[in-house]
């Protein structure tokens, strides 16, 4: 038997074994450099902190998320410290970066990639810094809204300086008036930055988790106190520059401001194009956005929305089932007299959603009638009854959370006496109510173009003044809600 040569044996065997070694080393490296060329298509810097979420977008780590933290900290994005949106005037953005769709900053990418554009850097750290603010949203036309989530929607930011509101409400008592005194309108198309809505709210979301377990300083999430909805006509606008003359220092308000509209109306006014849930879920995340403050003052947010709110105001009420709201409307024929106030009056509001309001559409159809039976003073009528038996219905079903407001002279006062106080749990001081008494007196429409703008009630005018059309138009369609409204349980007059 031939003789086993133990020496070869071995030395064969190491060499085998160094070959599996460099086979190893050759995978593993192979699979190194897979992992970074992933990396690099998909824009993440290994430095960056950056992951993917389940969504298969980057996903921003703590470690991430907290060193934006401390270069707005030092004053390398947002504002310098200690100052605010109250305080500090606008400065420009810059221009936009292309992130996929056309003018759209990618924060995701602005935040974790160090060779991204440092303007776009700095308008990304701006939004988590909450010194710039949510002032508008697009929704394209491959934009959709599910019952739990939405894609494709755009959401505009913008610095506002809310300091002159609170000086003066009745000088600026729309958000358009805001929007515009910090040059963030049409016209300063360029201030503005444009990004993926669902993106900015997870970033913000995230970044504002950090800064409360960090016990860090940030951005503060006020407290929505209370909303108004409003037939329109009525004291709506009383109503808002009363609610920021009541405490300036701590509250923010946002008068018939342009995104919550979008959101509560973005599955139409009858909810054919997506569900309640679906519009619910996307207004929660816009007064998410707005409601983030860089003031550390404040603490209280409260919003007044447009009349058109008030017919899908199921929307509002499954966002935020438990936050106080009123409804204020008036006298059908004083309220007419108010909308139908121009030389044409098919031009006026209550008239032009004759060809676009689904419910005033169902409501010709129940009462019997066609719609080339019916004069404009008809068809405004009709638009108002709309507003007003959907405001009951919801009265009657958030059982107290609501509040039906009818205008009068007194009406500043149930707002301190009432509303304020014992509805909205926002305390009423002597100097808070001698503001407030004060900016009633002051007529908002004038926006601070002749002096003091002295308001003068006009009821018994417009009653005097109106019409036989009006009048008629008036008790047949208007008054049966309007008597209904007085009548609710959940009337101030009645609670």
């Amino acid at each position: 038997m031939a003789k086993i040569n133990k020496q070869s044996m071995k030395g064969n065997d190491g060499k085998a074994r160094r070959q599996q070694l460099s086979q190893k080393i050759l995978i593993v490296i192979s699979a190194f450099a897979s992992f970074l060329f992933v990396l690099h298509i998909l824009g993440i810097s290994p430095r960056s902190g950056g992951g993917i979420n389940r969504g298969g977008g980057i996903r921003l780590s703590k470690e991430a998320r907290l060193e934006a933290l401390r270069r707005i900290g030092q004053g390398k994005g947002g504002r310098q410290p200690g100052e605010s949106s109250s305080k500090q005037q606008h400065h420009g953005h810059g221009h936009e970066h292309n992130g996929g769709v056309k003018g759209l900053l990618s924060m995701r990418e602005a935040l974790t990639d160090p060779n991204y554009d440092p303007i776009a850097k700095k308008q990304a750290q701006h939004i988590l810094a909450a010194s710039t603010n949510l002032i508008d949203l697009e929704m394209p036309h491959h934009s959709s809204i599910k019952d739990n989530s939405y894609e494709g929607i755009i959401g505009v930011f913008c610095t506002l300086n809310f300091a002159a509101q609170k000086e003066n409400p009745p000088e600026l008592p729309m958000f358009r008036d805001v929007v515009a005194n910090s040059n963030c309108d049409d016209k300063n198309h360029n201030q503005r930055i444009r990004v993926d809505l669902n993106t900015a709210v997870e970033l913000a979301r995230e970044f504002d988790l950090d800064v409360a377990k960090e016990n860090l300083s940030g951005p503060s999430v006020l407290e929505l106190k209370g909303v108004v909805f409003h037939e329109s006509r009525c004291g709506s606008t009383l109503a808002a520059n009363s609610m920021m003359a009541l405490d300036p220092e701590h509250h923010r308000v946002y008068s018939e401001s342009s995104p919550p509209i979008a959101a509560i109306r973005g599955c139409g006014e009858d909810f054919s194009d997506c569900s309640v849930e679906g519009s619910a879920n996307l207004l929660k995340d816009v007064i998410y956005l707005m409601a983030r403050s860089d003031d550390p003052k404040e603490t209280n947010l409260f919003f007044k929305f447009q009349s058109a709110a008030t017919r899908t105001m199921q929307s509002f009420r499954m966002a935020f089932p438990t936050t106080p709201w009123i409804f204020l409307y008036r006298d059908p024929v004083q309220v007419m007299m108010s909308q139908l106030d121009m030389p044409r009056i098919s031009r006026a509001n209550c008239v032009r959603s004759k060809n676009s309001s689904p419910m005033v559409h169902t409501f010709i159809k129940r009462e019997g009638y066609q719609k080339d039976d019916l004069e404009d003073e008809e068809f405004c009528a009709i638009h108002l009854a709309t507003l007003c038996e959907s405001a009951l219905e919801n009265l009657e079903d958030a059982n107290g959370v609501g509040m039906a407001v009818n205008y009068s002279p007194d009406l500043v006062h149930d707002f301190l006496d009432t509303v304020f106080p014992h509805h909205f749990n926002t305390p009423v001081d002597q100097a808070g109510r001698d503001r407030v008494l004060k900016v009633s007196g002051t007529y908002s429409k004038n926006r601070g173009q002749e002096a003091e703008g002295e308001f003068k009630p006009d009821s018994e005018k417009k009653e005097k003044h109106a019409s036989k059309a009006i009048r008629d138009a008036s008790t047949n369609f208007l008054q049966p809600p309007y008597d209904a409204l007085g009548d609710s349980s959940f009337n101030i007059k009645n609670m």
